[in-house]
């Protein structure tokens, strides 16, 4: 068993270290979370293990007997360095938040998009995604957006989904491709693309949210929000008039066409949209083709004319939206 035991937390130990290193450079995986969860809990179990068959060994040290290896003082000091680092993790004090702001999490903060805790997204099945925001304090209009791509697609398109007002300005953003919410330049389709060129329109209107412009500066205009999140709740309550326009940006890789030849970008992102009104009789409302991302990597301007857009409008089938009063929905 002991020698079981050595072997175990060896590799669990190999684990550990591996999945905390790209825990701490890379970008948020939730495979990486979860092997680093299991080696830990593994590890655990292994060092009570360990513990159990050197009860002896543990007595003697903490007991002050003569096979002791430690002096009194040497093990006190060692419990108060452990638990000394331990409490200034606990509190991100110094050393452990010069470590922190280190990672990759604390350089990329103003990169890596997280949505609300009050929205939520699904898959129907393979070719249809939902996306859900409920209001914050259980009272309001509930959002329900069902999006269905071409059953014909190998791989889906990359979206964002945003809403915002009247005067272009994002309100909230709903929904992010997750593997486009950790980095500028994420992989995409397997290659490393500026991420304001595979979704521009919706990029920009995030540089009100971060104050990071497209291209990775501060702007000089724009100053970032708490938390990088602006309010949607006040949008959604009845009877208060503050309508919104919900956006989704699409786009799929290697699509060119004769307008639009390079091969990779290929044609341009697609804008759909939808004029939402909380106080209207009709709970369905469908988003409508309304624009493309063409030319719009540095400032977001929409383009209209889709004279020059072909394959990629069989993209999506159909973008539904469910307006529906909360307390309706609980009863």
């Amino acid at each position: 068993m002991r020698h079981i035991v050595n072997i175990g937390l060896l590799f669990t130990f190999i684990a550990l270290a591996i999945s905390g290193f790209l825990a701490f450079s890379r970008p948020f995986s939730l495979t990486t979370t979860q092997v680093h969860i299991v080696a830990g809990l593994l590890m655990v179990a292994l060092v009570v293990l360990h513990i159990a068959g050197r009860i002896p060994y543990f007595r003697n040290q903490f007991e002050g007997k003569k096979k002791a290896v430690l002096s009194r003082g040497q093990l006190v000091g060692t419990m108060v360095v452990v638990g000394g680092l331990m409490y200034l993790a606990g509190n991100a004090l110094p050393p452990a938040s010069w470590l922190v702001d280190l990672g990759y999490e604390a350089r990329h903060k103003a990169e890596i998009v997280r949505t609300s805790s009050l929205a939520g997204f699904g898959e129907v099945d393979s070719h249809s995604r939902l996306v859900n925001r409920v209001p914050k304090d259980g009272k309001g209009h509930g959002l329900s957006l069902y999006i269905r791509f071409n059953k014909k697609l190998e791989t889906l398109p990359s979206i964002a989904v945003w809403a915002e007002t009247n005067t272009e300005s994002i309100i909230e953003t709903l929904y992010l491709e997750q593997s486009l919410a950790y980095s500028d330049k994420p992989l995409w389709n397997g290659v490393q693309e500026k991420r304001n060129h595979i979704l521009p329109v919706w990029r920009n209107r995030y540089t009100q949210v971060t104050g990071i412009s497209a291209e990775g500066e501060v702007d000089a205009v724009t100053r970032p929000t708490e938390n990088h999140s602006y309010a949607l709740d006040p949008h959604i309550q009845p009877g208060e008039g503050k309508n919104f326009l919900l956006w989704v940006e699409v786009n799929a890789p290697n699509d060119p066409n004769q307008h639009w030849p390079a091969e990779r970008i290929g044609q341009p992102s697609l804008l759909y949209s939808a004029y939402v009104k909380i106080d209207q009789s009709e709970p369905y409302t469908i988003l409508e083709l309304t624009a493309h991302g063409g030319e719009a990597e540095a400032n977001g301007t929409l383009n209209y004319d889709l004279e020059s857009i072909t394959t990629a409008k069989d993209l999506v089938d159909l973008m539904l939206l469910k307006l529906e009063p909360v307390e309706e929905a609980k009863e």
